[in-house]
């Protein structure tokens, strides 16, 4: 796709968006009610146990696995009923931001790199079994620990993307972690890497454990034995 076609997606993408879209509210509402949610579980837990507490890794890395192959098996994948999730992610997001153009233009374009949002509250609701089974089991701090953990993971994932979509010379853009966490997005959004490569948009454990992150093959130095002079 030519820039001038990314550029014509783009500009019939964002007419498609309500007049009363608000991208600042899209960007606070998961953030104020995730945290509130958050907030509201830590607060019932009571004799926290030092093994307990120990778990919120693997609740981590349990949630950076999901993130992985939700993002290779729904997002670049048509699946049936949830084709929604693929035509809004490859054909769309993808064609418009690639790997040499990742930022945004206008505060209107959060539209396409946020999830919706009710992503949160969506999100809460499908994992809502393990927290249900966690409080049946009698472990309730486990199962506060374990909210805690999807809203952190859910959040996280969304400013970690979002930054990466900023301009690079931004106050954001130009954090360190920011700017080596970008580079393993980037490769993900060239067009012949993305259905293979670099599926955690957070921390790339996955893509180790998988073996998807994309390392370009360095050129081999020619031996002087053979080098010729110019």
């Amino acid at each position: 796709m030519t820039e001038a076609s990314r550029a014509e997606l783009r500009d019939e993408l964002l007419s498609r968006i309500p007049r009363w879209y608000t991208p600042w509210l899209h960007l606070a509402f998961p953030a104020i009610v995730g945290l509130a949610i958050a907030v509201f579980a830590l607060s019932r837990i009571g004799d926290l146990r030092a093994w307990q507490l120990a778990l919120v890794p693997l609740f981590l890395v349990f949630g950076n696995a999901v993130e992985w192959h939700a993002h290779r098996g729904l997002l670049h994948r048509r699946t049936r009923f949830i084709e929604v999730l693929y035509v809004r992610h490859t054909p769309q997001h993808h064609a418009v931001y690639v790997a040499d153009d990742m930022a945004i233009r206008s505060a209107r374009e959060l539209k396409l790199i946020l999830l919706p949002a009710y992503g949160v509250l969506a999100i809460l609701a499908l994992t809502s079994p393990i927290t249900i089974a966690l409080v049946r089991l009698g472990q309730p701090n486990l199962g506060a620990l374990w909210v805690a953990s999807v809203v952190g993971y859910v959040l996280g994932y969304e400013w970690l993307h979002l930054a990466y979509h900023l301009p690079e010379h931004s106050v954001i853009g130009r954090l360190r972690l920011v700017r080596k966490l970008r580079r393993h997005h980037q490769l993900h959004h060239a067009p012949h890497l993305m259905q293979r490569w670099n599926f955690n948009v957070t921390v790339p454990l996955w893509d180790v454990v998988r073996g998807t992150v994309y390392r370009p093959h360095p050129v081999a130095p020619i031996p002087r034995a053979v080098r010729r002079s110019p």
